[in-house]
């Protein structure tokens, strides 16, 4: 789970920088620069700076940044064909772990991140899916590319993955339950994530 955990570590960073000016922006990269403003709100709320008020900082930043995220659509594609074999059960129980593992992997070390700027590049749409193409500057100087696909249900776009460094954040979950279930059962993928989502 290390690569996975630095993928999400990334994430979090990438929505949570300082953005330039969008004005130039469509409506799906409005969108994205709207939850990074609405993050960098809740990072720079004086009232919930400090490691005492480290999980009200998260919750705070989980509740706004969640509906960005079409939690479904990523737990699906990161299960892959095991999918189509669940029960609507089966698939709720599974987005709920999958959704919780992101949450606490998420939002791990949100007091940490420090960064000049990002980038809104371009946007790629066709039909109801989209790309949004970033760039963001850490204070280092180095630079990363970050990636939001989106998927359009109705008009309302959410973001399904997120490619960081050429890096696919629900390939790379894809990749980790794939080798689990060659070697074990669904049950047995179920019960890991019931741990590690207790672990916390």
């Amino acid at each position: 789970m290390k690569n996975i955990r630095i993928a999400l570590k990334l994430l979090v960073f990438a929505l949570l920088i300082t953005p330039v000016s969008s004005l130039w922006a469509g409506e799906t990269g409005n969108l994205v620069m709207k939850y990074v403003e609405k993050g960098i709100a809740i990072l720079e709320d004086e009232t919930l700076k400090g490691d005492d008020k480290k999980e009200e900082r998260k919750e705070r930043l989980w509740g706004e940044l969640t509906p960005i995220f079409n939690f479904d659509e990523m737990s699906q594609r990161a299960l892959g064909q095991q999918w189509q074999k669940l029960t609507p059960e089966e698939r709720e129980e599974f987005t709920g772990l999958f959704t919780g593992i992101l949450k606490n992997t998420y939002l791990g070390e949100t007091g940490s991140y420090t960064a000049k700027k990002v980038v809104l590049i371009r946007e790629k749409e066709k039909g109801k899916y989209s790309a949004v193409h970033t760039n963001f500057v850490l204070n280092t100087g180095k630079e990363a590319a970050v990636d939001f696909r989106m998927k359009s249900n109705d008009g309302n776009w959410k973001i399904y993955d997120v490619i960081i460094e050429g890096v696919s954040l629900v390939n790379n979950y894809r990749s980790q339950f794939s080798s689990i279930l060659v070697k074990s059962s669904y049950t047995e993928l179920v019960k890991m994530l019931k741990e590690k989502v207790a672990e916390g």
